[in-house]
């Protein structure tokens, strides 16, 4: 607890992203990895694997996105260095951690941004009660992306706001509430796919509960996204009991995308 404490503390974040969650999460997703090492390994191989298979599908010196850096426990950083003349990390909040691991490498930059353009709007929405804001996916400087990755943004991205919404405006609509996750997910899809040539993905795509091995629950984790069939799939054990539940482990299930074309329709 006194590291995690410590962590919060001395991070630099924006007061909207404290405000609103990011920084008090990327706590602890890295508390979390620490206590389930072993179990996320499989997970974390995964990732790094298919990240270096799709990244060796771009050609090399270009510039390469990473969108949802999160603390890089997912991303082979060095590699994607190595590869490419410059590497911009985009989140919410880039924690020590991250930060050292980029300053081992000159041409990596972080970029601390909402990605879905989406936050701002909202937090002003919540304050004056006017309707819930349409995204709006920022424009990057400079030239134009050779490798784009969302590192396991996806499903994520519409939770926090809506924990917003939930606390400042419980009575919106369920239908509305719902409907402003789906954009959001749905406009990262065009958004990635617009800022480079090639747009690699992975995130999970569904969420299972188990006790004793056998599925208990499960919930679609992308937002009605429909997407084509993943390049490459795994299980990660996110949460293995007593980690969230004392009897039932949480489980996900991982889709990835070597390059998602960019869309046709909505």
């Amino acid at each position: 607890m006194l590291r995690e404490a410590f962590e919060y503390l001395t991070t630099p974040c924006p007061p909207l992203s404290r405000r609103y969650g990011y920084l008090a999460e990327a706590v602890a997703l890295g508390a979390r990895h620490r206590r389930q090492r072993q179990a996320w390994a499989p997970h974390v191989d995964a990732c790094r694997r298919f990240v270096q298979e799709a990244a060796e599908r771009a050609p090399r010196g270009g510039r390469a996105l990473v969108a949802g850096s999160g603390l890089l426990i997912e991303v082979p950083l060095a590699m994607l260095a190595e590869r490419f003349g410059e590497v911009v990390l985009v989140d919410m909040v880039h924690t020590r951690c991250a930060r050292l691991q980029a300053r081992r490498h000159s041409n990596v930059r972080l970029l601390t941004l909402d990605v879905t353009g989406a936050l701002a709007p909202l937090d002003t929405a919540l304050s004056d009660g006017s309707p819930l804001p349409s995204p709006s996916p920022p424009d990057l400087p400079g030239e134009r992306f050779a490798f784009a990755l969302s590192c396991n943004l996806l499903s994520q991205l519409p939770l926090l706001p809506l924990d917003a919404i939930d606390r400042k405006a419980p009575n919106t609509p369920e239908a509305e509430r719902e409907r402003f996750a789906r954009i959001l997910s749905h406009s990262h899809r065009f958004w990635l796919a617009s800022v480079a040539e090639q747009a690699t993905l992975f995130t999970d795509t569904e969420s299972l509960w188990l006790e004793d091995g056998v599925v208990q629950e499960r919930e679609d984790s992308l937002w009605g996204l429909d997407l084509p069939h993943p390049d490459r799939t795994w299980d990660w054990d996110i949460a293995p009991a007593p980690e969230e539940d004392r009897r039932r482990s949480l489980r996900h299930r991982v889709g990835a995308w070597v390059n998602l074309a960019t869309p046709t329709g909505t």
